[in-house]
């Protein structure tokens, strides 16, 4: 009975698919008793609310949608100058033609004597150049958040990471009532505010403030803003959780949120000893932390946020805490307010088998290294946001962090000849402390005038930063002969001290010359001040007594940059293009204390870039980019003095390093298809590098490393990418093939040789996606190669292959169960003997909610139920082939309890 079911099912879901509704019209003009082109027709199935069919009457007011499936729809007929006319289609297989005839648009205003008014908003249209969605118009499940809303919502899609992107294009930037909503991610608001506290989702673009330091030619932002029903604008969210598995591991974690109209105040608190031991991207956002970004500028002055989150390689222990403040004290200044603490401990065991090349040898090193690293930050962040009048406004933003690390570590290393005879025996002890701190400060004004696109910018930037260092290096060398065996030891006092500070002042200026033209002039200085102070010393009788001037030096780097620039800006609907170019002066003062060597270097650049953005359509586009860049060396490339951190690989400065000039072209296209869902985008870059940073190294007769830094030219590298996300049944299932290859060709000296490194990175993959209402699984495949060549030695040409594949499963069970499960099977070929291994890792969860809100959770979590984890990796560097395991947690175990609360009423509001 079930299968006739089953088959019945199927028949009627095929014979729904292959026939198609008709819909057709005319619409008429009362006011000009005429057609009326330019209207909008949107068809909305009523079930879930999507837009499945969209288009605008011709010039004779006539139109017809694109056949779709047999269901119920709302025809939605509208004009901003008129009042807009719907019409209820109830599908039929019998009567598959609906053409509605002559449709008359009354105006929107009508003298009558008396009305009676029912409040009735669409569920979809435009006001000006925004997209609005009426919330209620979207039905979701109780206790819904933003994010479940969102997913209702046509045109727009939210990934398992939060991400939003609103017809094909990622969403900048996500504010609820036109105000950033603790901090920068997307799913603060997202997951922590209620569906039924929204009365209306508006998507938009607007211009970046941020035009004069824009190098990529996109001054736009797409913003998605939540506008809150009047009694859902103050309120609290949280959670508080904690697990364990009573023996060994724990996680801990608490969030609280209040917020009050523009008041928003959150504290935090983490400790864990899992792989969940630091802050992830959502995390950052989520909590406020800000000032966990590192800011700073390049070379060429442009600003720049960084932020590290790779999972540490090893053993992890960390607790951080924090709260961040935001108000609105004034009606027209804005302070934020951040401070976070940050305590770890990382414990590492790495083991590296690594196979050296030259021209006529080859030798190998197996290395084994275990180190324990602490590090103890605390991290203050304040900004102030002045608007001094409509047209000014003025931003300050400080930041200080006082840092604390140490790192004790033991090495050893055997080096073994071409036919595996053991030569050499390295034994490394090292210990360090530092202790330091960083400071930053940057101020701009943004003047707007009367004339539209006129904009000063005006940029004060300063940076302070003061590091010491203190440690004890103890080496042991054991070289075996045919003959004789010989020892020789190494026991040194290192200490260093190192100063960095910055300055930048900018000015920038852009007039429009004509509705389509503008020009900007911009002019730039830098300062940089650079010290480094290095001892070492040699223990005597027991005592660091001993200088040893080979690795002391004490070096100080000036740098000046005078810059000037100019850009051309032509902009219409479908097309944006920029052309310029940046002028500069850098002197260079290098001097050398401690053995009174001082080198001055004085450089001219022209540095060109354009930039082309070529719209198809509203969600059809590409960009071409072209850009020059000069880097120059950092102090510790120019410091003169060997570094013997580790004695088997001993660097060098070089104080007479040229800077780098290089090229980059980009292009990139995006396409999405606004009624399927389909989604294509494809790219590739190139750069070319003049005056490149590489390395001179020389290997010495017992195997040691010794490299300075060079200048080449001619190093070039090539990247491509192509991809499509299609969905099927309504969205219910997607399938995404993308394809990624790199090419890169790098030069460097070895033994005084030229030897060239040709690397080919590829990989293909393909992903498939299903959620059907409470269930969502996937599942990826991936298949990556890599070749390698060098022109030296042709035994380092030893290609590799790697293979991938995982799935997830997440399902909401009857009784408030959820099951989760993840899986990820990895095939590692053509490694060394020792590294060609391949690992299962499997995860599952299972847990229950309880009360009417379903905000207390238990759960219990199984993380690599086959104990199979492993960190394995090769690197390829020129003549190098190293492969590298590295210890991680494998099998755990946890029981875990989660409350979260929330002031928004929910499931009582969703019932009624």
């Amino acid at each position: 009975m079930k299968r006739l079911l089953l088959c019945l099912f199927l028949i009627s879901t095929i014979s729904s698919f292959s026939q198609k509704l008709s819909v057709s019209g005319n619409v008429q003009d009362t006011a000009a008793k005429g057609p009326l082109p330019n209207a909008i027709v949107m068809a909305i199935k009523l079930m879930d609310s999507t837009l499945v069919g969209f288009t605008r009457t011709d010039e004779n007011g006539a139109f017809k949608l694109k056949p779709i499936p047999v269901d119920t729809y709302q025809v939605i007929i509208s004009h901003p100058k008129f009042a807009d006319m719907g019409y209820f289609i109830f599908g039929d297989k019998k009567n598959l033609d609906y053409d509605f005839g002559k449709i008359i648009l009354q105006p929107k205003n009508v003298s009558l004597d008396e009305v009676t008014i029912f409040a009735f908003k669409d569920p979809i249209y435009y006001k000006g150049d925004t997209l609005i969605y009426t919330a209620d118009s979207f039905k979701t499940k109780a206790n819904a958040t933003v994010e479940d809303l969102l997913k209702k919502l046509p045109g727009l899609k939210v990934d398992k990471d939060g991400k939003i992107t609103s017809q094909g294009k990622a969403v900048d930037k996500v504010l609820v009532d036109g105000d950033e909503f603790f901090g920068g991610d997307p799913t603060v608001a997202t997951r922590n505010l209620n569906a039924s506290s929204i009365e209306s989702v508006q998507v938009y673009e607007k211009k970046s403030d941020d035009v004069a330091n824009s190098s990529t030619g996109e001054e736009t932002q797409k913003i998605l803003n939540l506008k809150l029903k009047d009694e859902a604008k103050k309120g609290y969210f949280g959670k508080v959780s904690g697990a364990s598995d009573f023996q060994k591991f724990y996680e801990g974690e608490a969030l609280g949120n209040y917020f009050k109209k523009k008041l928003k105040v959150s504290v935090f608190g983490l400790a864990s000893n899992t792989p969940n031991s630091s802050f992830g991207w959502d995390d950052i956002f989520k909590y406020g932390l800000n000032n966990e970004f590192n800011r700073g500028e390049n070379e060429d002055g442009d600003m720049y946020m960084s932020y590290s989150n790779s999972q540490p390689q090893g053993i992890p222990q960390t607790l951080k805490s924090g709260f961040y403040y935001n108000d609105r004290i004034f009606k027209n200044t804005k302070i934020n307010l951040n401070y976070s603490y940050n305590n770890s401990i990382i414990n590492s065991k790495t083991v590296k088998t690594a196979q050296y090349f030259l021209e006529d040898t080859s030798y190998t090193s197996v290395n084994t290294a275990e180190s324990v690293t602490k590090n103890e930050a605390h991290a203050i962040n304040l900004g102030i946001e002045q608007k001094i009048d409509s047209l000014t406004d003025l931003t300050l933003n400080s930041k200080v962090k006082l840092i604390n690390t140490g790192m004790s570590s033991m090495d050893e290393t055997d080096f073994l000849s071409s036919d595996n005879i053991k030569t050499r025996n390295t034994s490394i002890n090292n210990s360090n402390k530092n202790a330091g701190y960083d400071l930053s400060n940057n101020l701009k004004l943004l003047k707007r005038f009367m004339k539209k696109d006129r904009l000063l910018t005006l940029t004060y930037n300063n940076s302070f930063s003061e590091s010491n260092s203190n440690g004890i290096l103890k080496t042991d060398n054991y070289f075996y002969a045919d003959t004789s065996d010989s020892f020789n030891t190494v026991n040194q006092k290192k200490t260093g001290f190192n100063s960095n500070q910055s300055h930048f002042v900018g000015a920038s200026f852009l007039e429009p010359i004509t509705k389509k033209i503008k020009i900007e002039a911009s002019y730039d200085y830098m300062y940089y001040n650079s010290k480094q102070d290095k001892t070492a010393l040699n223990n005597i009788g027991g005592e660091y007594n001993q200088l040893d001037s080979s690795l002391t030096n004490n070096f100080v780097n000036i740098k000046q940059i005078n810059r000037a620039g100019i850009k051309f800006i032509y902009e219409v609907k479908k097309v944006r293009f920029t052309i310029g170019t940046k002028a500069r002066n850098v002197y260079v003062n290098n001097n050398n204390i401690f053995k009174e060597q001082h080198v001055t270097q004085n450089f001219n650049n022209i540095l060109p870039f354009s930039t082309m953005r070529y719209k198809f359509s509203e969600n059809k586009a590409i960009n071409i980019n072209y850009r020059t860049s000069s880097t120059n060396p950092t102090i510790s490339q120019l410091q003169p003095v060997r570094d013997n951190t580790n004695p088997n690989f001993i660097n060098i400065g070089n104080p007479n390093l040229l800077p780098t000039f290089t090229h980059q072209v980009d292009l990139n296209f995006n396409s999405w298809k606004s009624i399927s869902g389909k989604y294509t985008w494809l790219g590739m870059t190139y750069m070319y590098t003049d005056n490149d940073m590489s390395t001179a190294t020389y290997y010495d007769s017992i195997g040691r490393t010794v490299s300075q830094a060079i200048n080449v030219n001619g190093n070039y590298n090539m990247n491509g990418y192509i991809g499509t996300s299609m969905p099927f049944f309504s969205k219910k299932l997607e399938i995404g093939p993308n394809l990624n290859a790199s090419y890169a060709s790098n030069k460097i000296l070895i033994n005084g040789l030229e030897n060239t490194t040709k690397d080919l990175r590829s990989s293909v993959n393909l992903n498939i996606h299903v959620e059907i209402d409470d269930f969502e699984a996937g599942i990826n495949g991936s298949y990556s190669y890599n070749a390698s060549s060098s022109t030296l030695n042709n035994s380092s040409n030893k290609p590799y292959s790697s293979q991938s594949i995982n799935g997830f499963i997440n399902a909401k069970l009857p009784l408030k169960f959820a099951i989760a499960t993840d899986a990820n099977y990895t095939i590692n070929n053509n490694r060394s003997n020792g590294y060609n291994i391949n690992y299962l890792v499997w995860n599952a969860s299972l847990t229950k909610s309880f009360g009417k809100k379903e905000n207390f959770i238990l759960g219990a979590y199984a993380y690599d139920m086959l104990n199979q984890n492993i960190s394995v990796d090769r690197d390829i560097s020129s003549n190098v082939v190293t492969d590298i395991k590295t210890n991680i947690i494998s099998r755990y175990f946890l029981l875990k309890a989660t409350i979260k609360f929330n002031s928004n009423k929910a499931k009582e509001e969703e019932d009624d």
